[in-house]
């Protein structure tokens, strides 16, 4: 049975990416992580220890989100979502696919921009952890955003308030970084993983954002996941009018 799901799970990474390969996703991370790159590159070498770590974070392993919804979208208005009933992959088999072909991208990104743009020393092990976790976290959001969305413009005007949500808490480390209660945000243990990766991390700590990030990580699919089939697999007229009444 585990190997009939990992089969499964197998087949639909590799169509994902080679949908979004076909759409130009990678193409456009490519040229956000080379512009990205040439701005690195005008910072002056003592400064890029804080601006390549909060780049990864705030761009490749967040990009996720945005693209998640163009995708979710696209198969929703295509009628392709609302087939998965019939087809042998499971709503949670389809989340997980979507959330890994994503990822996969964003680290290649990350990993790129961390190569070219910092010659200091990096824990790769902690980046690569950190920049996987963030964007798990980040397009799953998407997910449940774009679960409640009808259009591409509701998916971004409702995506606002989300990610002020989520990005606020992160960049009040600036100012208070020992805050234990920051610590309570998952944006803050990704920005402490992708940070601890460029300035060291007790195994400690780095042990803890670990477990933190994917605990939540794991109970935001299960909630990812019933929302998905709720209002879009199983949803038919009744997430139609849920969205109405919203």
């Amino acid at each position: 049975m585990k190997a009939e799901v990992m089969k499964r799970i197998k087949n639909a990474l590799i169509a994902d990416l080679k949908f979004e390969r076909k759409q130009g996703f990678f193409t456009i991370y490519l040229v956000i992580s080379f512009l990205y790159l040439l701005v690195l590159t005008q910072i002056p070498e003592m400064f890029r220890p804080i601006a390549v770590p909060l780049v990864i974070f705030s761009d490749p392993s967040v990009l996720g989100l945005f693209f998640i919804g163009g995708m979710l979208l696209l198969e929703k208005e295509q009628g392709i979502l609302q087939s998965i009933v019939v087809t042998p992959l499971s709503s949670i088999e389809y989340v997980i696919s979507k959330v890994l072909s994503l990822s996969i991208v964003a680290l290649f990104a990350g990993v790129l921009i961390s190569l070219l743009a910092y010659t200091g020393s990096v824990n790769y092990g902690y980046l690569i952890l950190g920049i996987l976790l963030t964007s798990i976290f980040f397009t799953q959001i998407g997910i449940l955003i774009a679960c409640r969305s009808g259009t591409i413009n509701e998916f971004f005007l409702r995506m606002v308030p989300w990610m002020l949500a989520l990005f606020v808490p992160a960049f009040l480390l600036i100012w208070f970084w020992d805050s234990a209660v920051l610590n309570l945000f998952p944006t803050v243990a990704c920005l402490r993983l992708v940070y601890g990766a460029y300035h060291g991390n007790s195994i400690g700590r780095a042990a803890f954002q670990l477990l933190y990030l994917i605990l939540f990580n794991g109970g935001l699919l299960i909630f990812t996941t019933k929302q998905f089939e709720e209002r879009i697999v199983y949803g038919g007229q009744h997430g139609q009018a849920d969205h109405a009444q919203e």
